[in-house]
């Protein structure tokens, strides 16, 4: 079965999630790919802004909440391999079938990378346990263009918090790109109190 998306997300962590999020929220089609291996989900977290503690777990059912709610779809599969063509993308899915999407980002946390046809550039990990880093710009473009990394395989710090953030701003590229104008995913104000 073949299918089209906007965006495949590559990795359903902080990273990947929070991506997801944002970018339904901005009208994307999502597509996450996850095979539920997030080393976050073994994590209680102590540094989270706002909570005493949390466990991990506990934060990704949250963010796939978000991210159904959203709109976009979770699926529990292994990505096989990705192949840029013509602008696009060609997702091939464990059990054959394709997706086929106009942008993809990366967000497979500390793991390999295997995709044999997508020649991003990539180096060696900044931080213990992590097996590469994709090489991004400031804001998570890889060398392959229409092709993002967000989160610990981009070499940021493997705190959820660290990796929601860079996943966000992945999200806020992408969506800016498609809609060809700076896209913000702004805050709901009506309940705070005017400035006085």
């Amino acid at each position: 079965m073949t299918r089209d998306v906007d965006v495949a997300v590559i990795g359903g962590g902080a990273a990947g999630l929070t991506a997801a999020h944002f970018l339904a929220r901005a009208g994307l089609s999502v597509e996450v790919y996850d095979q539920d291996r997030s080393i976050l989900k073994r994590a209680r977290l102590l540094n989270l802004p706002g909570q005493e503690e949390l466990e991990g777990r506990e934060l990704l059912a949250s963010l796939r909440a978000k991210v159904d709610a959203a709109g976009a779809a979770t699926v529990a599969t292994k990505v096989n391999d990705i192949v840029p063509g013509g602008g696009t993308f060609t997702v091939t899915l464990d059990g054959g079938d394709t997706v086929t999407s106009r942008y993809v980002v990366l967000a497979t946390g500390q793991g390999t990378l295997r995709l044999a046809s997508l020649p991003v550039e990539t180096t060696e990990a900044r931080q213990p346990f992590v097996k590469v880093n994709v090489v991004t710009d400031r804001w998570g473009a890889t060398s392959v263009p229409g092709v993002w990394a967000a989160g610990v395989v981009a070499g940021w710090p493997s705190q959820a918090v660290a990796c929601a953030g860079s996943g966000a701003a992945v999200a806020i590229e992408i969506a800016s790109a498609a809609k060809g104008e700076f896209w913000v995913d702004h805050d709901d104000t009506s309940l705070a109190p005017d400035p006085e």
